[in-house]
């Protein structure tokens, strides 16, 4: 069955927090926004806005997102002559981990890209009895913010949407807002749709074949997406490695037994298919 992909950019209006294993009393952020994140947003979204019965049906609709629709993830961009353009991430040699934006401005150190768009807030428990800090809960949240530090432009993410044969699945055109991640109870992760460009025949840049069971990127020249590690590109690849889990209904879970996947940034030259789960797979 076709796919039929689509660029959509969403603007961020409040602190965004996409977590990473804490450092410390530091819970970290990532700076981009997974495709299974977004799923689970869009899932708990259009399974309310549906709901007939007294109890949303989460998992029926999870489900059918997974199987007629895939997402790419999502990443930082900026707006230059109307146009956003994403800061997306890459292993250089010798620099380590850089990002560069999509019109080719010079490549931005991780640490000094990170300076642009973080910053934090701290955070305890209270002890009822006392109505003091609680011992050992101190902590600080790192999160996006909406505008860049330095400019004081809006941030948003870009990110790419695939339909089977188009299908409209749910109203997922319809949604114009959503809120992705965590901290939410605080007024975190809302995101507001800007743009939808239709029909589009690149993902970031990388060429695609979508005439298969799944939506196909013809060698990218980095990996924008977690991407299931093997024998023969764990030799041949540059970049970092990272274990990915998550969970699903009470169960961790991994697409594989061993759970671990170039991080994006990474380059390992290949054709991939998008997983259900959003994460990328070469294909054999």
């Amino acid at each position: 069955m076709a796919w039929q992909a689509y660029r959509w950019v969403w603007r961020l209006e409040s602190p965004l927090y996409v977590g990473l294993p804490p450092a410390g009393f530091l819970n970290r952020t990532r700076l981009y926004i997974p495709a299974r994140t977004m799923w689970g947003a869009l899932t708990a979204m259009l399974a309310r806005r549906n709901a007939s019965e007294a109890w949303p049906d989460y998992q029926g609709i999870g489900t059918a997102l997974q199987q007629q629709a895939r997402f790419s993830y999502l990443y930082p961009a900026e707006q230059v002559r109307g146009r956003w353009y994403s800061w997306l991430p890459r292993y250089v040699k010798g620099q380590g981990l850089c990002w560069q934006r999509q019109d080719g401005r010079d490549l931005v150190p991780h640490r000094i890209f990170r300076q642009r768009l973080l910053s934090t807030h701290p955070g305890t428990a209270i002890e009822p009895a006392s109505d003091t800090a609680a011992e050992g809960t101190l902590r600080e949240v790192e999160y996006i913010t909406p505008r860049w530090r330095d400019t004081g432009a809006p941030i948003a993410f870009v990110g790419y949407v695939f339909l089977r044969e188009g299908n409209d699945l749910y109203g997922l055109k319809g949604v114009k807002e959503l809120w992705v991640g965590g901290e939410s109870r605080y007024g975190f992760g809302r995101l507001r749709l800007i743009e939808w460009e239709g029909s589009v025949g690149d993902c970031f840049g990388a060429s695609l074949d979508l005439e298969g069971e799944d939506p196909i990127l013809k060698e990218p020249e980095f990996l924008l997406a977690h991407t299931l590690v093997d024998k023969d590109n764990l030799v041949s690849g540059a970049g970092a490695l990272e274990v990915v889990l998550w969970w699903d209904q009470d169960k961790l879970y991994s697409e594989t037994p061993s759970s671990l996947c170039w991080a994006p940034g990474s380059q390992v030259k290949a054709r991939y298919r998008i997983m259900k789960s959003g994460v990328w797979e070469k294909v054999k």
